[in-house]
């Protein structure tokens, strides 16, 4: 859930190095682990970090990565995936050191590990890559130069391009980076046209040389943690939307932590719920839902994360179902546990007119329904007793 600590998703024990390592020993790390950042630690195990970015525009790849290190914001291994979220977009980082109490390095977190939970997010199973994508991207045609490319991502603030062939198809992607790598910092010489061999300015090249192909894209009624899960896999920043092989948005890794941020805001608690019900029973358990943990948030104030276990049982002899669910309620100071169950047989009388009086032993049976609302006013009522006993207690001062 976006509600586990953060230490859950991070990276452990991560990869360091110190501010007199040179900037191209740093780039071989990089590129050999992937990584766009890299935590710095100084002989005081003071906390630095580098970006690739960085260090590709560097004047000279001789240098110490000192020059180019910066202090990060850092968080702490306690803090929920979803603050986390809020705290590395609000410090305009993509990725940050863990560290516990006492600011030790524990670990990082990057925008590929929030991918990484995102595509496992109950809360953002439903959520429609629509509802955040960024419509009419900008597009570049393949034949167009790479510093043509760059003028545009400059220009309009943003990181990568879709390029299109002579048709208006898209057919790849060009992010920054590639430009960094391939033309400012190649591991070879780029000075000529590879194709009608006649020598031609780095910049002036087609930008098809270092695109990105085939193109990785989503269909537009995909959901967000869908999306996240195509980042995760293919280790890209960015999916072009598609409908019916037509262009209609795009979005990226950024996008998808600042809706998370924007949900934050709203205070919505994730609920996620196991087990086997009856598929029928989804959208009103979902209403009762929405009003309990109200009710709920009402009297325990910051809520953490509902988990609802569902158990489905046959009665032996019969078809009829009957459930067993167990709701747990993390708030900051508590773990409640509730939990609702089939009530015991009872023994109804019955009469009739003219016979004798008749015993008849009646299994009564809840739905899942019933169940879960028997749950859930369970812990809200424990966490009324103990909100009661947390009020302070009037003093009657005696009289002299």
């Amino acid at each position: 859930m976006l509600n586990e600590p953060i230490i859950e998703i991070a990276t452990k024990d991560p990869v360091t190095i110190t501010p007199d390592t040179p900037i191209s020993k740093a780039i071989g790390i990089m590129e050999k682990h992937h990584f766009h950042n890299l935590i710095v630690l100084d002989e005081e195990e003071n906390i630095y970090l580098v970006t690739i970015h960085d260090l590709l525009l560097a004047s000279s790849i001789n240098e110490n990565v000192e020059t180019l290190m910066f202090k990060p914001h850092c968080v702490n291994q306690n803090t929920p995936v979803i603050d986390a979220v809020c705290e590395i977009i609000d410090s305009g980082q993509r990725a940050a050191p863990v560290v516990d109490d006492e600011g030790k390095l524990v670990g990082i977190v990057t925008d590929y590990d929030i991918m990484s939970r995102v595509g496992k997010s109950e809360l953002l199973k439903d959520v429609k890559i629509t509802k955040i994508m960024t419509r009419n991207p900008i597009t570049i045609y393949e034949n167009e130069s790479i510093g043509k490319a760059r003028s545009l991502m400059r220009k309009h603030n943003i990181g990568r391009l879709i390029v299109l062939d002579k048709d208006g198809n898209p057919v790849g992607m060009v992010t920054e980076d590639d430009i960094l790598r391939k033309i400012y910092k190649p591991k070879r010489r780029m000075t000529v046209g590879e194709v009608v061999g006649e020598k031609i300015p780095r910049m002036s090249q087609p930008v098809s040389i270092i695109m990105n192909t085939p193109l990785i894209s989503a269909e537009v009624d995909s959901t967000v943690p869908e999306v996240a899960r195509i980042m995760e896999k293919y280790d890209i920043r960015g999916v072009p939307i598609m409908k019916r092989g037509m262009l209609k948005g795009i979005v990226t890794r950024i996008d998808i932590m600042k809706y998370i941020r924007e949900l934050r805001k709203e205070r919505v608690v994730e609920v996620e719920i196991y087990g086997e019900f009856d598929e029928s029973m989804k959208e009103l358990a979902e209403r009762i839902l929405m009003t309990e943990v109200k009710k709920i948030v009402k009297y325990s104030g910051k809520l953490h994360w509902i988990k609802i276990a569902v158990k489905k049982e046959h009665a032996k002899g019969g078809d009829v179902s009957y459930y067993h669910v167990k709701v747990y309620v993390k708030t900051p100071r508590k773990l409640y546990v509730g939990e609702g169950r089939p009530k015991l047989s009872t023994s109804k009388r019955m009469e009739m007119e003219g016979e004798d009086i008749v015993l008849v032993t009646e299994k009564q049976r809840w739905d899942f329904i019933e169940v879960l609302k028997d749950a859930l006013d369970a812990v809200l009522k424990r966490i009324e007793i103990d909100k009661e006993k947390d009020r302070p207690k009037h003093v009657k001062k005696h009289e002299v």
